[in-house]
């Protein structure tokens, strides 16, 4: 399965939201207490657009996927 690219999602670091700018749909993170656990988890909530047709599974894995390459851990970055 080739992920979507992360250069196709909006990654806000303090709010832990990844939105996929063609369609909208919009993923939010847990916070975790240790980077493994979130590295294993695949727990998320999102709001959809029932009118994209794309594959869901998909879009979750690589917005998972972009958070991490543009920088998300498991915790909120502490905001001076």
């Amino acid at each position: 399965m080739d992920m979507i690219s992360p250069d196709e999602f909006d990654v806000d670091l303090v709010e832990r939201r990844v939105t996929h700018r063609e369609s909208g749909i919009w993923f939010s993170f847990y916070e975790y207490l240790s980077e493994d656990d979130w590295h294993k988890s695949d727990s998320v909530t999102y709001r959809d657009n029932p009118h994209w047709e794309g594959n869901r599974n998909l879009l979750a894995a690589s917005a998972k996927n972009a958070a991490v390459v543009k920088g998300m851990t498991a915790r909120r970055p502490v905001i001076a």
